[in-house]
């Protein structure tokens, strides 16, 4: 089932989805947390094309809201991946982008929905 804030940021995956399948990285993270994040996502060789990791920091901030609406990691993977697929950027290279994200970003998330959460 789609959510409304997925259907709204359709946008921020494809443009993950393509920073993810073009070519080598540059870096302009504003916050250690954001270098964190992308180089999470480069020692497990994922790439983006420059003036791109605004998008992929921005997919990471939309992953924490959904965590924290009691999304499971894998039900936030499999959604992100079913735009993404088209593209070339596998099941396994969105994984990393959620767990990065959780990691970095929101690491004791507390779900806001308890109605929602499990």
């Amino acid at each position: 089932m789609l959510t409304p804030r997925w259907l709204a940021a359709l946008t921020i995956p494809v443009m993950a989805g393509a920073a993810l399948v073009s070519s080598a990285a540059t870096a302009t993270a504003t916050t250690p947390q954001d270098e964190a994040y992308l180089a999470q996502l480069r020692a497990v060789g994922l790439t983006w094309p420059p003036q791109t990791e605004e998008a992929l920091i921005g997919e990471a901030h939309l992953i924490c809201y959904d965590l924290t609406w009691g999304w499971t990691p894998q039900q936030i993977a499999d959604e992100v991946h079913q735009h993404l697929d088209k593209r070339g950027v596998t099941l396994l290279d969105i994984g990393t982008m959620v767990n990065a994200a959780h990691s970095t970003y929101c690491p004791g998330n507390v779900c806001d929905a308890p109605t929602l959460c499990t």
